[in-house]
């Protein structure tokens, strides 16, 4: 969606636009109507009083202090239920939003309760305001609710976006954040991620599939390396019995000399345990083929 910046903007201005008309020909219809400026202000203190905004400052804060709790508890509950943490954490998206517009409609319709006349004009002169002032903001608020509606990936899914590879930890209301393999943090703003390509590992899955490359020089016996390799895969912790394991082998030509690539393709228990994976492969078909002699010793003195 290349042109999903330009067309967000074009909804929010058309949006913004129709609150602006009609709140202007509703002023014009009612010109003989309006009470004078003394009238207005006692209005406006009836309105927003102080006692208003106290009790909607506690609403708010009573609910930021709820999202946080029940944010946290059902995070500890997803880590000790490993079977159901996808399922579990893929609520929190769906909770921050129904809890925030639920405690934004209580201010607005049960303390506050202005007349429909002042939402719609007071509405639009913030919407053109705030429109000028904020467009990037809006952009990524607008990408937030794609993201959770559209769920081209949801939390715990491993993506891979503008050249950031991770596990998807939280998806906002104007960023999305994702855990790289080096325990990094990437926030990644909603609308660059509405706007690119995004490459899903898993797709909901707890497992997912993992390819392992060794490279080896083309003289290496095919058979027992596909043999170690296979062995390998089935005698790691890490993988997943469930799903089928394929050993595949391919040549390549390196610094123009061939060389052999085993690819091992199998499918992690959990998608935490991709690296370690692709580790544990790794070492235990390395640590066979030296035990066997299977490389030439010219290659270890190359690569050691």
């Amino acid at each position: 969606m290349p042109d999903m910046k330009r067309l967000l903007s074009f909804i929010f201005t058309m949006i913004v636009g129709a609150g602006w008309a009609f709140a202007q020909s509703t002023a014009a219809a009612d010109s003989s109507a309006i009470p004078p400026p003394e009238t207005q202000i006692g209005q406006i203190k009836d309105i927003i009083s102080v006692g208003k905004i106290i009790y909607s400052v506690l609403v708010l804060g009573g609910t930021y202090l709820f999202n946080r709790i029940v944010v946290f508890l059902l995070g500890a509950l997803a880590e000790r239920q490993s079977s159901y943490r996808l399922l579990i954490k893929r609520l929190v998206p769906f909770l921050n939003v129904f809890v925030w517009s639920f405690a934004i409609f209580i201010v607005i319709a049960g303390i506050i309760s202005p007349p429909m006349e002042t939402v719609v004009a007071v509405g639009a002169s913030i919407g053109i305001a705030v429109g000028f002032a904020s467009q990037d903001i809006l952009k990524n608020i607008f990408g937030g609710f794609i993201i959770i509606m559209d769920r081209p990936f949801q939390v715990g899914d491993k993506i891979e976006v503008n050249s950031y590879y991770g596990e998807v930890m939280e998806i906002g209301l104007r960023s999305t954040r994702i855990v790289t393999p080096d325990d990094s943090v990437v926030s990644i703003p909603n609308a660059d991620i509405v706007s690119n390509s995004v490459s899903n590992t898993n797709s909901g899955a707890l497992d997912c599939q993992v390819v392992i490359e060794v490279f080896l020089p083309a003289k290496t016996d095919i058979d027992q390396v596909k043999d170690i390799a296979f062995k390998a895969a089935i005698s790691s912790r890490y993988v997943y019995l469930k799903k089928p394991i394929v050993v595949m082998t391919a040549n390549q030509v390196h610094e123009q000399n061939y060389v052999m690539v085993c690819k091992v393709k199998a499918y992690v228990l959990d998608i935490r345990y991709e690296f370690l994976l692709k580790s544990d492969i790794t070492e235990l078909i390395m640590n066979e083929l030296n035990a066997r002699n299977l490389i030439p010793a010219y290659h270890a003195q190359a690569t050691g």
